[in-house]
């Protein structure tokens, strides 16, 4: 059979089906709009240096200060970043005030301690820790500039050239008069060719467009003798002139100005010092993305000029099982190739190979969106509008899709916890793509947020551990592993570090913090006062190891010697000080409800009165936060608080939400939806939702159709999402549990002797009952060669021989064709390994199992009985992972 584009789907789902075909378009539909209008220009130079958009261009505001280019994320440096690029380079300023506003806005960006102190025609120098930079006054370019743009940099001294500014215009148009026009010309065309004969030095020359002002802004003397026509004349010249040299005329900066009446000042001829600054910055996207990127590092969000660097071997590998290995393993082990059967997680060991391909393309979907140019990436821009529509239309879903559990539900449970888990989330993702954080109120409301998941954290390991008491490696394994499988391969296919993805390592930690605190003595965990004891005790010796100088400090100089990892100190210490109580506030909250069933407290005839109690404070602490969050004005004022107030929203949300038998017992499926995969959701936004390290958004068309671009980009990301998080969660089954080789077919035996009753008839009769005989004794032979049980007739059960296994005979009697197609599916939920051996249906008995083959090699089944420990398969995977860290260091080095 042909392969078809349906043959490719990994489920015979329907809504699988249709997700498959909407990541396709999706994917085409990128590739098209690059082919289209980026092909010329794909790594955004064009863009930066042509046209944009104030993203921030509302009326009756201050004035614009987000700048965004077609396609492309624009960076405003700072003066670490300019330093980085500038130093022990000389940069020249030359021509009227308009240039010198530039050099003032780059020598402020370099050193923003620095004040306008000279005189305004005149020369002026900035030389300081390695960086020089120069502005020539020369209004008409025809003065000091084309003296010092003849010497070529070959004056004693002279440090290497960054980049040359020139500029000019209105002053020709101004006090020249009618003949204006022309000896601008001139002295441009002399300033282009003085550029041109030193192409070694002037690797990098702007000639500033003449400024299209504000007229209504101007005053009469100048309105009268700055005409639109000369303005235009001039302008429609120098991009004439950049096309027959190697002089880059930025047009983007006038386009700054006319898009935004507010992007001038009172004079109607300069920029306000925001719209000034990001003038400046488009010189130095232009000039310092690629050097500052590659300097630094992730997160990669400058995205204007930048070439993405090609993978590394590890990238490499990861791209080539991808797009090679897996789906050459997936369609030969599910014979697409041969058989319309496409998802048969009972055969050939379809399941984990299947789970394999949906996350490598996941890895691999993640890298070509935020480390390729094939689609845009866009700033973010707060408008409080959006962030409501947004947050309402979650609720209005939430709401329509609230039903009553299946089960009857307790305090806190399954279904409530994944609803609660999921709309915290979907609000998260909110708060990300809509650039809230800069807003208090709502990154106080995040904050409490990302503290109820680690309240979750506390209080649910401490249920398992406390009933359970499975302490045994393989349940620190399978939760280490499921937490941190998607974290940890994203570090190394997007080249960040573990600790970016900041939730995963979190949750980690302080599920090694919940373990060890119960293990310890867990004998007495029974005992109420010595379980709060230790718990109390843990929590305090938590916080001197996480905020005393020199122990955590240790431990990662040991990480950074023996494992060749460079993670934040200082970040992570900030994150964990951040919520250090409320983890052990959740290990107390389900001791407390533990007890609570334990000691009958819900007959005691004072409960009802303890329960209106509680409601009635979890209100009045509820209200009482609200009223006290304005007190803290900013983001350190609120950090500092927030460990120790963070507990009282959410046991009081969690009193609330648990008030009635009803509430306990109704919950929103499509928030508890979000909740089973909240995990990726939160991972994979950093690269296909948002775009450069969650710096920016990813976009598939134009920038101009950031609603579109979301609403095409989100269903998307919600479906990968999802997947991944069944992929990682069969992916940890096996790496923790094994996968049982697959035993090859055995050889069809003769079948036994089937003796029929003689009865009395005559010869003609005797011959037609031999025939019956050596007919089905034929058809018993090939039906035996299939391995299929073997019947006659209705309720006429017929003895069939079963291939010799192990040196035993086995023979079975049944009256219909055996099969078992979800035995595999159904070892897997229970957490067994995958069983690759149940038969198949009649029109699939032919294929031969392509992973029963491979299996059978000697090279693979030695090294499958090396694997069969769990401990074993840890120690390989960790080693592994120390290997490539290793590459990853010398790469680097």
């Amino acid at each position: 059979m042909a392969l078809s584009l349906a043959a490719l789907v990994p489920s015979v789902d329907h809504v699988r089906r249709s997700f498959f075909s909407y990541g396709i378009f999706v994917f085409v539909l990128a590739l098209w709009r690059y082919a289209t209008s980026d092909v010329f220009d794909p790594y955004k130079c064009g863009s930066l240096l042509a046209t944009g958009e104030w993203l921030d261009n509302v009326p009756g505001t201050k004035g614009p200060s987000n700048w965004q280019p077609p396609g492309c994320i624009f960076h405003k440096y700072n003066a670490k970043e300019a330093g980085l690029c500038l130093r022990d380079q000389h940069v020249l300023f030359a021509g009227d005030s308009t240039v010198r506003q530039l050099f003032w806005q780059t020598v402020k960006t370099l050193d923003p301690s620095v004040s306008e102190t000279a005189e305004k025609h005149s020369d002026i120098r900035f030389v300081k820790d390695g960086l020089n930079v120069e502005f020539l006054w020369d209004p008409y370019l025809n003065s000091t500039v084309l003296p010092r743009l003849s010497t070529c940099g070959k004056v004693k001294d002279e440090l290497p050239n960054a980049y040359v500014v020139l500029g000019g215009g209105l002053w020709f148009a101004r006090y020249l008069g009618d003949n204006g026009v022309n000896l601008w010309k001139e002295n441009i065309d002399r300033v282009i060719e003085s550029v041109r004969a030193c192409p070694e030095y002037y690797h990098l020359p702007f000639l500033l467009p003449v400024t299209v002002p504000q007229w209504e802004k101007l005053d009469v003397s100048r309105s009268a003798t700055i005409l639109h026509d000369e303005i235009k004349y001039m302008n429609d010249y120098l991009k004439w002139a950049s096309q027959q040299s190697n002089v880059i005329v930025p047009s983007a900066m006038n386009a700054m100005m006319t898009k935004n009446a507010a992007a001038s000042d009172d004079s109607g001829i300069h920029a306000t010092q925001t719209v000034a600054k990001a003038k400046a910055d488009v010189l130095l996207n232009m000039r310092c993305n690629q050097q500052v990127m590659k300097a630094t590092g992730y997160p990669m969000d400058k995205t204007c000029c930048y070439q993405y660097p090609g993978p590394n071997f590890t990238q490499w590998v990861i791209l080539l099982v991808t797009l090679i290995a897996m789906p050459t393993l997936y369609i030969k082990s599910s014979g697409m190739l041969s058989t319309p059967r496409i998802w048969s997680e009972g055969a050939s060991g379809n399941a984990l190979v299947t789970a394999g391909f949906i996350f490598a393309t996941t890895l691999t979907y993640s890298y070509i969106a935020d480390r390729t140019s094939l689609f845009n990436k866009a700033s973010k821009q707060f408008f409080s509008s959006e962030f409501t529509v947004l947050t309402l239309a979650a609720a209005v879903v939430g709401l329509l899709t609230i039903r009553r559990s299946d089960s009857e539900q307790g305090f806190m449970g399954r279904d409530q916890s994944n609803e609660w888990k999921g709309w915290m989330q979907v609000m998260i993702l909110i708060y990300h793509i809509t650039g809230a954080s800069k807003v208090l109120p709502i990154y106080k409301l995040i904050r409490v947020m990302v503290a109820a998941y680690l309240f979750m954290t506390g209080y649910g390991h401490t249920t398992y551990f406390y009933k359970k008491k499975d302490f045994s490696l393989k349940r620190v394994a399978s939760v280490l592993v499921r937490l941190n499988l998607l974290s940890c391969a994203l570090a190394y296919i997007m080249d960040t570090d573990y600790l970016f993805y900041y939730f995963a390592p979190l949750s980690s930690f302080w599920f090694l913090v919940v373990y060890f605190t119960m293990k310890f003595q867990a004998q007495y965990n029974e005992d109420l006062k010595f379980l709060c004891s230790k718990i109390t005790i843990s929590a305090i010796g938590m916080y001197f190891v996480v905020s005393v100088e020199g122990m955590l400090d240790a431990v990662w100089f040991i990480l950074q010697r023996l494992f060749f990892v460079t993670w934040d100190l200082r970040e992570w210490r900030f994150r964990v000080i951040l919520d250090i109580w409320i983890v052990y506030v959740g290990m107390l909250g389900a001791i407390l409800a533990i007890k609570i069933q334990e000691y009958k407290f819900l007959s005691h005839p004072s409960w009802p009165t303890v329960r209106l109690g509680a409601l009635a404070g979890a209100v009045v602490v509820l209200f009482l936060y609200h009223i006290l969050m304005p007190m803290w004005g900013s983001k350190q004022d609120y950090n500092a608080f927030h460990p120790y107030i963070s507990v009282f929203p959410i046991v009081g949300f969690l009193f609330l939400r648990n008030a009635t038998h009803t509430l306990r017992n109704v919950y929103s499926t499509a928030f508890a939806w979000v909740g089973t995969c909240s995990l990726e959701t939160f991972t994979l936004q950093f690269h296909i939702w948002m775009a450069a390290d969650t710096h920016g958004i990813l976009e598939v068309i134009s920038s101009q159709h950031r609603v579109l671009n979301l609403l095409i980009t989100t269903p998307l990301f919600l479906y990968i999402s999802s997947v991944t998080a069944d992929a990682t969660g069969k992916l940890t089954t096996v790496l923790i549990n094994g996968m049982k080789r697959p035993a090859p077919k055995p050889a069809p035996q003769p079948p036994t002797a089937v003796l029929l009753p003689v009865t009395e008839t005559g010869v003609n009769d005797d011959k037609n009952s031999l025939l019956q005989v050596s007919s089905m004794q034929a058809e018993d032979e090939q039906q035996a060669a299939s391995g299929d049980l073997i019947s006659i007739g209705s309720g006429s059960p017929r003895v069939a021989t079963v291939p010799e296994s192990d040196g035993t005979r086995a023979s079975l009697l049944d009256s219909t064709p055996h099969t078992q197609p979800d035995v595999a599916q159904r070892d897997l939920e229970k957490g067994d390994a995958f069983v690759t051996t149940a038969p198949q249906p009649d029109e699939n008995a032919h294929i031969v199992s392509f992973a029963a083959k491979v299996a059978a090699h000697p090279v693979v089944e030695g090294a499958w009985l090396q694997m069969g420990d769990m401990k074993t398969r840890l120690f390989a995977l960790l080693f592994l992972m120390w290997a490539i860290n290793v590459g990853c260091a010398f790469e680097r080095a």
